[in-house]
């Protein structure tokens, strides 16, 4: 696909409102789409299916790419400072969650998606909005038992060059291989989900910041080691963790919200570490 991005609606509805007030979104939207396969036939489902999970049919995604786009700007007012696009958008289907399910009418092209291999288990790790309704179930139960439940979001670093040295292909077993090493690593208890792309989050029942820091760098460790071997990647695949425990008075949102800035600072200063949210 060429770098203008040529579907109906792009300027209009993406470039126009983002280019001057938060060009950073702009330029992740764009990645989105330049690693696309094919051409999009449901360009704004798939940029709601990325930044959420969430799975709509055109005419729907374009109605809640406009809600998305007031909802960051409500929330920039509100808080004043920049909000990214992805934060406004969970945001955005997090306060309506509760008055409207969501469309599992047309689905994305199964190339769009990592090749699961049928396993139940990491369907379901990949299955939309699983991270929210996991996460909002564990917030629930830890507030009711008064538990401390802790959250890492774990990214993978430099994934465009993954993709670009073993293919797409490829690079959804760097994914699959990455989640089995999570999985073998973490308590029977502990939640993996998909957050988004190459995006994870771990959700920790009865589990406190300083034992989620612990968890978090045995994972960071063990991704690199376990991936060295890998023919075209001389150094492993490394990832950068953010680690946050959950107050009493936080909404999901608000929490998603300070693991994913922690993380994208962390990134700023240095990749393949992890970072705690003050």
């Amino acid at each position: 696909m060429s770098s203008e991005l040529p579907f109906n609606g792009f300027h209009e509805f993406i470039q126009k409102p983002l280019e001057t007030t938060d060009p950073k979104s702009l330029n992740s939207i764009k990645k989105i789409f330049i690693e696309c396969r094919h051409p999009p036939t449901n360009p704004f489902g798939i940029l709601i299916q990325k930044l959420t999970g969430r799975i709509q049919q055109h005419k729907e995604a374009l109605t809640s790419w406009r809600h998305i786009l007031e909802n960051k700007q409500a929330l920039e007012q509100r808080l004043a400072r920049s909000v990214n696009i992805q934060t406004a958008a969970i945001d955005y289907f997090d306060q309506r969650s509760d008055t409207k399910s969501v469309s599992r009418g047309e689905q994305l092209p199964d190339k769009m998606k990592p090749e699961t291999g049928g396993e139940e288990w990491l369907e379901k790790i990949y299955a939309p909005g699983y991270h929210l309704e996991k996460l909002k179930e564990e917030m629930l139960r830890a507030r009711r038992y008064k538990h401390a439940l802790t959250t890492l979001m774990l990214d993978i670093d430099n994934f465009k060059k993954v993709n670009d040295t073993l293919t797409y292909k490829g690079g959804d077993k760097i994914l699959i291989l990455i989640v089995k090493i999570l999985k073998k690593t973490i308590r029977t208890v502990d939640i993996l989900t998909r957050y988004s792309g190459d995006r994870f989050l771990l959700i920790l029942p009865n589990t406190n910041k300083r034992e989620a820091l612990e968890l978090a760098e045995r994972l960071r460790v063990n991704v690199q080691d376990r991936t060295k071997r890998i023919e075209g990647l001389n150094d492993g695949v490394t990832v950068t963790i953010s680690v946050g425990q959950c107050a009493n008075e936080e909404t999901s949102t608000t929490f998603l919200k300070h693991l994913e800035i922690t993380l994208e600072n962390g990134k700023k200063q240095a990749r393949n570490s992890v970072y705690a949210v003050n």
